[in-house]
């Protein structure tokens, strides 16, 4: 008697295995046609917004606020027979004052020019004139006017200018930007209800801020340095005053009905 091999077995064909092998094709099947058409509507509807009306706008926010920096400049000059006799004195004058104003660590001081020009009469140089200034800045307050009222029984005082430091002005255009752009939305809603669309979309957008412009110095009419010496000295008179600081929004909105 001959033993033949028994065949490997193989399981039944089910109709649920079979529906399970098929399961991954029909997905994939589906898929494919969804994902085409989705193309074509996401691209249809790019193409309707590039299509739709633009609208170009534009909305600032504004506020007062107090200058908080004011800067005085104080020179002295001479005229000598000779450009060193004057340069000496001029710096004579200059040295101790700054050497005091560096002991105030509150203040900014720098040197604002150091010239000397040639004296002419009748077409000939009689003379030399040597003019050295330095700049003082600080924050306003009745300290910094009896320092300057000091400060003029040795030199002359040029000029006296308020202005809003950079610090301050970047922080109120901080608040600002959001008043701004409320501002904006509320145009833009307004310009698309009035032509008839039923709402908009922002497509460009910048904020840009708009701070004070540094003032020019204001010559100031002081005494004269040795009559101002004879007496006591006398606070520099002041008051900072208000600038405007601005923000602006500008953008373009798409219309949609």
């Amino acid at each position: 008697m001959s033993v033949r091999p028994c065949a490997p077995y193989t399981r039944p064909c089910t109709h649920r295995t079979a529906r399970r092998a098929l399961l991954p094709a029909l997905l994939l099947a589906f898929a494919l046609p969804c994902a085409a058409q989705a193309q074509p509507r996401s691209a249809e509807a790019a193409a309707r917004t590039e299509r739709a009306p633009r609208l170009s706008l534009a909305a600032s926010a504004y506020r007062e606020v107090a200058q908080d920096r004011v800067t005085v400049t104080l020179y002295a000059e001479r005229e000598s027979a000779q450009p060193a006799a004057g340069q000496a004195q001029v710096s004579a004058l200059l040295a101790p004052v700054i050497a005091q104003l560096k002991t105030h660590a509150d203040l900014e001081v720098q040197s604002s020019g150091y010239r000397t020009d040639p004296v002419w009469q009748q077409s000939r140089v009689v003379g030399w004139r040597t003019r050295g200034a330095i700049r003082l800045s600080g924050q306003p307050s009745e300290a910094f006017n009896r320092l300057v009222g000091e400060l003029a029984t040795k030199l002359e005082v040029e000029s006296v200018a308020y202005w809003l430091s950079r610090p301050a002005q970047l922080a109120v255009e901080r608040e600002l930007i959001t008043e701004a752009i409320a501002a904006f939305r509320a145009k833009a809603d307004t310009a698309t209800k009035a032509l008839g669309f039923r709402t908009y979309a922002v497509r460009a957008v910048s904020v840009d801020g708009a701070g004070p412009n540094r003032p020019e110095p204001v010559p100031r009419v002081m005494m004269s340095r040795a009559a101002a010496a004879e007496s006591a000295p006398v606070p520099l008179p002041g008051a900072e005053g208000k600038t405007t600081v601005s923000v602006t929004v500008n953008g373009d909105v798409a219309l949609e009905p």
